[in-house]
Formats: C-alpha cells, structure tokens, sequence
C-alpha cells in the first residue's frame, strides 16, 4: 500500500514555529502573507481534524492542494 500524497493546506497570515505540534505532522512554511501545512493526509478524518483546528485558532483558508500519487 502506498503512502498518501504529500498535500498543502494554506491560511492567510505568517504563522510561527509554535503551531507547529498543533497540526499533527504537518510541517509549517511560513511565507510573508501565506503559510503552508505540508504533509500526508492520511484520510479524510485528518484532513477534518486540521481544517478544525484551523477554524479553532480563527485562520483563513485559501486553499487545499492535494498532492500527486
């Protein structure tokens, strides 16, 4: 069985390192007026799980990219 993809989830503003436990495995990439959660989605219940506590912490979301097999 292969691994999920890798997939970005992007909020508007500049979040810090101190999200980074926060978002269970994600890497954080901040930029100057975006940052980036990239990671494996392991299934929709995680993907739920982040864009809860996105909405919990009041982010924006921009956008989800789901990676490529």
């Amino acid at each position: 069985m292969k691994p999920p993809p890798i997939s970005r989830i992007v909020v508007r503003g500049r979040l810090s390192g101190r999200f980074g436990g926060s978002f269970d495995g994600m890497m954080i990439e901040p930029g100057p007026a975006e940052t980036a959660l990239v990671g494996r989605v392991r299934d929709q219940a995680h993907l739920y799980g982040i864009l809860e506590r996105l909405r919990d912490f009041g982010l924006e979301l921009l956008r989800v990219e789901a990676g490529e097999q």
